[in-house]
């Protein structure tokens, strides 16, 4: 009896050995991930940089990890292909692309500057905020907001008056010179406009026709006029007796 037991352990122990050391039981340790080898991903997105002028880095895909945000998207890969950025950090809102390839959000003197988009939708989130998914597209790009100011008054009876009229955050376009490339209602004062002449990309000359009348002029760049290709907010001008 004493034997038995003694070749029942020896045996016992044998097949507790094997089983440990059986390729079933090594591949079942090696494979399963611990957890924070299952929280690490990684996988594609998709950069594209355009400024005032066009493309300055075309679309570019690369390979990032969970967690990261469109802004190390853009530092990381500015940044490798040698292209000057500048991020500030402002007191309220966090970091804000303040510059790309030496072009400054309001270059233009206006709300012109620097946005965003993904997958073709701007998120409501800083480019900071926003965490990466899988296969999206960040596109960062230079817009423009085309405002039209003026220091030109019209006086009630003043004959053929001209107004010169400045433009903030947009460019004129040669085409600004067309007449037909803006919305001018004169409405009750009896004018016409006549011809446009365009003396810098951010002011041109507006001349009338007639002898003016009491009432108010509406003018409005087109999109045919404007670098950015979006209609100017509209300028209105109140005409009325000289006191």
């Amino acid at each position: 009896m004493v034997t038995f037991k003694k070749w029942w352990h020896i045996a016992f122990a044998f097949l507790l050995a094997v089983s440990l050391l059986s390729p079933t039981a090594s591949a079942t340790t090696v494979l399963q991930p611990t957890k924070q080898e299952a929280q690490i991903a990684t996988f594609d997105v998709q950069l594209a940089v355009d400024g005032l002028y066009g493309s300055i880095l075309p679309a570019t895909t690369e390979i990032v990890s969970t967690g990261t945000t469109a802004l190390s998207l853009m530092e990381n890969t500015l940044t490798a292909n040698g292209i000057p950025y500048i991020v500030t950090i402002h007191p309220i809102y966090g970091p804000y692309l303040e510059s790309v390839d030496g072009r400054a959000s309001g270059s233009l003197n206006g709300w012109d500057g620097w946005v965003y988009t993904v997958n073709g939708i701007s998120p409501t989130v800083g480019l900071d905020a926003y965490k990466l998914e899988p296969d999206d597209k960040v596109h960062i790009y230079y817009t423009t907001w085309a405002k039209l100011g003026t220091a030109s008054t019209v006086d009630v009876g003043q004959i053929n008056p001209k107004v010169t009229v400045d433009l903030t955050g947009d460019l004129f376009l040669t085409n600004a010179s067309n007449i037909a490339n803006w919305t001018i209602n004169t409405g009750t004062t009896a004018l016409t406009a006549q011809s446009i002449t365009v003396n810098t990309d951010q002011q041109a000359v507006i001349t009338f026709s007639g002898q003016a009348a009491e009432g108010g002029i509406s003018i409005t760049a087109s999109a045919n006029a404007l670098l950015g290709g979006s209609t100017s907010e509209p300028l209105t001008i109140d005409v009325t007796p000289n006191n």
